[in-house]
């Protein structure tokens, strides 16, 4: 599919509007073979930088790579994220600190794309902010 997509910066049908990029994702698991032909990669959000880092050793990639970042919203949503997706491991200390105060899963997504920058592992972050949009921007405003 990667190829199929690639292959249309050829078709006259899409003229100006190339060139096409593809992108995948991975898990924080071995890098299938077959995904190094994409153009950049996003890799399955953690709240563990440490295991992103390990991750990140255990690949050797040519293409920009963004680690993912979630916003905890609320409690309700980390207990059906951890549910639904078991790959991802949602700390309890955040899952407590999103309980006594709605603010605190900002605060530690925010904190973890200034870690994530200071590793220097990455090329950059994919955000998902959740419904923090605005939390999220003012924090890192005046962060960086």
């Amino acid at each position: 599919m990667i190829e199929q997509a690639k292959a249309a910066d050829a078709d006259p049908a899409f003229d100006g509007c190339g060139p096409f990029q593809t992108g995948v994702t991975s898990g924080l698991r071995p890098f299938p073979k077959w995904k190094n032909a994409a153009d950049f990669v996003f890799v399955q959000l953690s709240y563990s930088l440490d295991s992103l880092l390990r991750w990140r050793d255990s690949v050797s990639l040519s293409v920009p790579v963004y680690a993912g970042v979630m916003v905890v919203a609320s409690v309700g949503m980390a207990r059906n994220l951890a549910a639904k997706i078991p790959d991802i491991d949602i700390p309890e200390k955040l899952v407590a600190d999103v309980e006594r105060d709605r603010d605190a899963g900002v605060a530690a997504a925010c904190e973890q794309i200034l870690a994530i920058r200071d590793s220097g592992a990455f090329d950059g972050v994919h955000l998902v902010p959740v419904s923090r949009y605005r939390q999220v921007a003012a924090l890192l405003e005046r962060e960086l």
